[in-house]
């Protein structure tokens, strides 16, 4: 038995829609609030990248923050990886709808979030303490920018910003 175009178009789309619904969709555990991925995941990734460029000065001259070892280099690249990936999370739909969803400034700092670890992990795979440097303060401009509009006004005055932690170089 022949069908007709249009049934068989109907029947093969009725297929594909049944298909599509026996897969459950993607469900993601956002039980973790974005204040807590922030202070446990971003903000220490973040810093300890910040840590590993740049320099400060003492009373015993002037320290460079680069990398010096292939451990000190692989762990940065691990750092901007972690930073990268959290911009993902950030974009999950759930923390998404969680804001005010016709805001498009989220996602426009959660995507420049991954793009600009991403570009101080490609400096620190090339060993670039210059670029490194550089893409890292890119880096630190877009989170700025997220927290003057997302986290300072909604600091209660209890509240302190979470202070970076020090490196220790005994």
């Amino acid at each position: 038995m022949r069908l007709a175009p249009s049934l068989a178009t109907l029947f093969a789309a009725a297929l594909s829609v049944l298909a599509a619904c026996s897969k459950p969709p993607t469900q993601f555990d956002t039980s973790l609030e974005t204040k807590e991925v922030m202070a446990h995941i971003v903000n220490p990734s973040a810093v300890a990248l910040w840590n590993r460029a740049g320099d400060w000065t003492d009373e015993s001259g002037i320290h460079d923050l680069a990398p010096i070892s292939e451990d000190e280099w692989f762990a940065g690249e691990s750092e901007a990886a972690v930073v990268a990936e959290a911009g993902n999370l950030l974009l999950i739909p759930e923390r998404v709808r969680r804001l005010n969803t016709k805001d498009t400034d989220w996602i426009k700092f959660a995507t420049l979030l991954s793009a600009r670890a991403n570009d101080v992990k490609k400096a620190t795979e090339d060993r670039n303490k210059e670029a490194m440097f550089d893409s890292g303060g890119k880096l630190y401009e877009v989170c700025v920018s997220c927290h003057e509009k997302y986290y300072i006004p909604f600091l209660k005055d209890d509240d302190e910003p979470t202070a970076a932690p020090r490196r220790n170089d005994d």
